[in-house]
């Protein structure tokens, strides 16, 4: 026998508004879980520094003409995302606003939110001394994502210290910023690694040697730049030598 409740029209809409959310909740996230681009599709919004606007990640371009034949890939930045996702070293030139940094940045978060028991580090040539600079200033834009994720995204508790750090205490999982530099990994147990800038380090193969352990175990290692010569160009081209594997 079924009960039927005394409800208002208004609360009764509310109620079916509220029960379409959880299912979309609970559709989204199995497809979100599975491959980081519907996430990225449907979830992630960035901020345009230069005009100061809030804007959704274009990943609705179309390139008819966009030579993949490794996935289907629509445009240039769902094959940055395929080829993350197929490989565990990757090593990508950029130039400037081709979103390269915050695509990476979204990869990175999905890892984080949908794999339980996840550590990152995003590495910069500096920590940073605020919110504004270096390392630290990557992390305020995985908060930002963290904060501007539309509703229909399923939420997962989140902790946002003050500083370079963002965790989802209930899955055991963490993003943190480090600066360059072979000590700021050899500590660390990671799931994956990501570089920006690396072209332009000083202790750039420094920083790829510690991070060894990480790829070895299993995890990730990511490193984007604008094009500069050095131990960058020779991760792009794969010219690194047994040389380069010395601690």
């Amino acid at each position: 026998m079924g009960i039927k409740l005394d409800l208002s029209d208004d609360e009764h809409r509310t109620l079916q508004a509220e029960a379409r959310l959880v299912q979309k909740r609970r559709s989204g996230s199995k497809l979100h879980a599975r491959h980081p681009w519907p996430f990225l599709c449907d979830a992630i919004y960035t901020l345009d520094q230069a005009r100061n606007r809030i804007e959704k990640l274009p990943t609705d371009m179309r390139d008819p003409h966009h030579p993949c034949d490794c996935g289907g890939c629509d445009n240039y930045l769902h094959h940055l995302v395929n080829t993350w996702f197929r490989e565990k070293r990757f090593a990508v030139p950029k130039s400037r606003r081709m979103i390269v940094t915050w695509t990476m940045l979204a990869c990175h978060y999905w890892l984080a939110r949908f794999h339980p028991g996840t550590a990152i580090a995003i590495q910069s040539r500096k920590l940073g001394d605020n919110l504004a600079q270096g390392s630290w200033e990557l992390i305020e834009r995985i908060k930002f994502m963290e904060l501007h994720l539309p509703p229909e995204v399923a939420p997962v508790p989140c902790v946002m210290p003050k500083g370079p750090l963002i965790r989802w205490p209930t899955i055991n999982s963490h993003i943190m910023g480090i600066a360059q530099g072979a000590n700021q990994l050899r500590q660390l147990t990671l799931t994956a690694i990501l570089a920006d800038e690396m072209a332009f380090w000083e202790e750039g193969q420094e920083s790829y040697v510690a991070s060894l352990p990480t790829l070895e175990g299993g995890g990730r290692f990511t490193a984007v730049s604008s094009a500069h010569p050095g131990f960058f160009k020779q991760m792009v081209y794969d010219e690194m030598n047994a040389a380069t594997y010395q601690a």
